[in-house]
């Protein structure tokens, strides 16, 4: 679904229920402007934006995405979910600017079985070429937004305030930031830095054929 598909279904609901898009922002506490202007610009809201303005219309996301009865059924069976894919790509390289809110490009569907880690997820385009031959650019990545596990593997952090996809090692003095591809060298971080951040684990990728 498109960003401008999706505020015409908004628009549907709020002529259906008889309301106006100015009852919608004082349910869901969303500015009113802010939501003008990304109907104007053809953008989704944030992901929280989103989900508070389903529970508003009592509806689910796989439902207001446009699955049918049949097709909704087929999803359920196989088990999977709809998440938002940020347009905040993430650097497999010398970093990525991180804008400072959450902008929504589009929603897909990904394994149920990933609610093993958790229940909030995001998705992102890997950019750059340092984690190669793990993660390639164009890559989608999916992430949980739990933060740091306890565990080495492969994370979305903001450093430095960018945005990078790398693989993190613990040390008792910090926390190595490495990069797959031996051409890229490894950067090192005090854990309790202000400069460092974990966004979530990467749980799954899609690889860009």
């Amino acid at each position: 679904m498109e960003a401008a598909d999706f505020w015409k279904k908004i628009k549907e609901k709020l002529s259906q229920k008889g309301k106006t898009q100015e009852w919608l922002c004082k349910e869901t506490g969303m500015d009113l402007q802010s939501m003008r202007n990304r109907i104007y610009k053809n953008r989704f809201p944030s992901i929280e934006e989103t989900l508070k303005m389903l529970s508003v219309f009592n509806t689910s996301a796989e439902a207001f995405f446009g699955m049918t009865e049949e097709s909704l059924d087929d999803l359920l069976k196989k088990d999977v979910m709809l998440i938002p894919v940020m347009e905040q790509a993430f650097s497999a390289g010398r970093g990525q600017f991180v804008p400072d809110t959450e902008e929504v490009k589009d929603y897909i569907a990904v394994p149920g079985e990933l609610r093993r880690y958790g229940s909030r997820f995001a998705a992102s385009r890997v950019k750059g070429d340092s984690m190669e031959p793990t993660l390639f650019d164009g890559d989608i990545i999916i992430c949980d937004v739990n933060g740091y596990d306890g565990t080495d593997g492969i994370y979305a952090i903001i450093y430095k305030g960018n945005g990078f996809v790398k693989r993190l090692q613990c040390t008792n003095e910090g926390v190595r930031i490495i990069s797959d591809n031996r051409h890229y060298e490894a950067m090192f971080e005090n854990a309790e830095s202000e400069d460092f951040r974990v966004i979530g684990k990467v749980r799954s990728v899609m690889h860009n054929l």
